[in-house]
């Protein structure tokens, strides 16, 4: 349409103006809405506050009002156009550098056009970057309500038509032009902005949807197969773990490997991807050596070797330790070419990285299990000598007098003995080791006789509570075998166990001499060598409960001693107890 159709509108002639401007502004809007689709500039609208992000929103929203300026329509030697839609929105979008350059990109390239009005113009639509930019900062970085941005709109068009009015040169011109181009003008532009807010909006929105959708679905994998993978990685955890992943989400094929071959696969194509085969697919190998994410979407990139594979797309996603090296990958797959969502992509990568991090776990666990089955070992193999000498002759005396209270001594030694040397599992229900403890104290009192006594406070409903097998025994021993003294030439010991606020208390004390303060900090400390019992009890209990588990030795010289042991009342899950059972079995079958 040539310049003089517009020279002087009518009221007819504002409205094919507008229209015309609508047109071209649902051309921006389609373009934009089409831009939040791809993941690239998703990835633009979500990026974190940088001056990357702001250089490239900059960029992005400036090639905006360039082509709002080209979708203008030529009237009296000038352009009513939407340029500022891409300036405006911009700096209500991204902030003041943003917006200005935006509006710097889009004004030079008006000036650059020519006209009467050029000059202004382009001021007018760097200016309106700004403006915007600095209503952004009393936003404090919050996204800016479209219909907030509709008003913003009027306002900077308004602006921008005042400057065209005061600047522009002959002014009767600039008149004529201000009035024909006004209406039209501040309404599209504003409706603009308004629109391409609220498109922003929708992808940030349906990026939030996705996040929250990919982190139900990866806790739900992640507790189910928190129990599987505590025993490593291996064909058939791997297996299983497949199983879950492809239960739970809507894939149609899933795949686990390690460096070399298919570990696990399940779903369609799973007769030509069977476990323990060597890696053939290209992307799988390519994705071992960079480490990369791969976005496969058609049946060339994924690079299978079968030609009659039904897999047609994918992501593939490393599996990775705490140092960065590459052990495995995850493979999602599809049937149809280009199918594969954000949301696959942002959910391969939440479970591998679940998934790795659950096999660094096991590893942990592996050397803590190993940790805490070595300082049993270490304390079976403890059997206190003098202990076992006295005893025999303890029962030796005792049966010329009595031979059924000889008897009864030999078999609780005897139980002792296969207690604390043969025992093979970690656990034990607080009654066996109740048990222990008693048979240990029956046989001391047949030594001391009167000078030791004892007694027993335990919360019945305790009684079938796991804990770490060997906890109570070696503190009662020490008490008994460090607690007499010259002064103190009788003792008392308590064992009492109660439930306080979901935590099990276990307290051995004793009335016998104490321990002095710098020998007490010498035990905490781990420097004193004669108590490598109860540092052994100690670091168990640390290892088995870590942060959870409480124990403290409070002791005044030549006043007792109480040893405090607080630990979780629903002990370890039942997991790690199984696989704490099968280490220890491992280990007495290589012994």
């Amino acid at each position: 349409m040539g310049a003089n159709s517009f020279s002087n509108l009518n009221f007819n002639g504002s409205i094919r103006l507008f229209v015309q401007l609508f047109q071209s502004l649902t051309v921006i809007i389609t373009f934009a809405f089409f831009l939040s689709q791809v993941s690239i500039t998703r990835i633009l609208f979500n990026l974190e506050e940088s001056p990357r992000k702001q250089l490239l929103l900059g960029v992005f929203f400036g090639l905006i009002s360039i082509i709002g300026t080209y979708l203008g329509v030529p009237i009296n030697d000038a352009i009513a156009n939407i340029r500022d839609i891409g300036a405006i929105t911009g700096g209500l979008f991204g902030g003041p550098v943003v917006g200005a350059l935006a509006g710097l990109i889009g004004g030079i390239h008006r000036a650059s056009l020519g006209g009467f009005s050029a000059y202004p113009c382009a001021f007018a639509t760097i200016s309106n970057g700004l403006m915007a930019g600095f209503l952004y900062r009393l936003k404090q970085g919050k996204n800016f309500p479209p219909l907030a941005g509709f008003f913003v709109g009027i306002i900077g068009e308004s602006w921008h038509m005042l400057l065209v009015l005061l600047v522009a040169k002959p002014y009767n011109q600039a008149y004529v032009l201000v009035r024909n181009v006004s209406g039209p003008m501040i309404l599209t532009n504003a409706f603009g902005v308004l629109l391409f807010l609220l498109v922003i909006q929708v992808a940030q929105r349906e990026r939030v949807m996705v996040s929250a959708i990919t982190a139900e679905t990866v806790l739900k994998v992640t507790e189910k197969t928190l129990p599987i993978l505590s025993k490593g990685l291996t064909q058939e955890t791997a297996d299983a773990t497949v199983k879950i992943i492809l239960k739970s989400t809507n894939l149609d094929a899933v795949g686990i490997t390690d460096t070399e071959k298919i570990l696990a696969f399940r779903g369609i194509g799973d007769n030509r991807h069977k476990p323990l085969e060597p890696i053939k697919a290209k992307s799988t190998l390519n994705l071992l050596k960079s480490g990369q994410i791969m976005l496969l979407e058609n049946k060339e990139e994924i690079g299978c070797e079968n030609p009659s594979c039904p897999i047609q797309s994918g992501v593939v996603v490393p599996l990775k330790t705490a140092t960065g090296e590459i052990f495995g990958a995850l493979k999602l797959y599809r049937k149809y070419s280009n199918e594969i969502t954000p949301f696959d992509v942002e959910m391969a990568k939440g479970l591998a990285t679940i998934l790795a991090t659950q096999i660094e776990l096991n590893k942990i666990e592996q050397e803590k299990r190993l940790r805490i089955l070595s300082q049993l070992k270490e304390l079976q193999a403890r059997i206190n000598p003098h202990f076992l000498f006295n005893t025999l002759n303890t029962i030796n005396f005792v049966v010329r007098k009595d031979p059924d209270r000889g008897r009864a001594l030999i078999q609780k030694l005897s139980y002792i003995l296969r207690e604390t040397i043969e025992r093979t599992s970690n656990f034990v229900e607080l009654r066996e080791e109740i048990r222990l403890v008693k048979a240990y104290l029956e046989i001391e009192k047949e030594r001391f006789g009167e000078r030791l006594e004892y007694e027993f406070d335990i919360d019945e409903r305790l009684m079938d509570v796991k804990i770490p097998s060997l906890i109570l025994q070696p503190i009662v021993e020490n008490s008994i075998k460090h607690g007499f003294s010259i002064i103190t030439r009788s003792i008392k010991v308590k064992v009492t166990a109660f439930e306080k606020l979901n935590k099990v208390y276990l307290v051995v004390e004793d009335t016998g001499r104490g321990i002095e303060k710098g020998k007490l900090e010498a035990i905490l400390n781990n420097k004193l060598s004669e108590s490598i019992g109860i540092n052994n009890v100690r670091d168990r209990v640390r290892n088995v409960y870590g942060l959870d588990a409480v124990f403290r030795i409070k002791s005044v010289s030549n006043n007792g001693t109480r040893v405090i042991i607080e630990i979780p009342q629903e002990g370890v899950k039942e997991w790690l107890l199984e696989r704490l059972s099968l280490t220890t079995k491992s280990h007495q079958e290589k012994s």
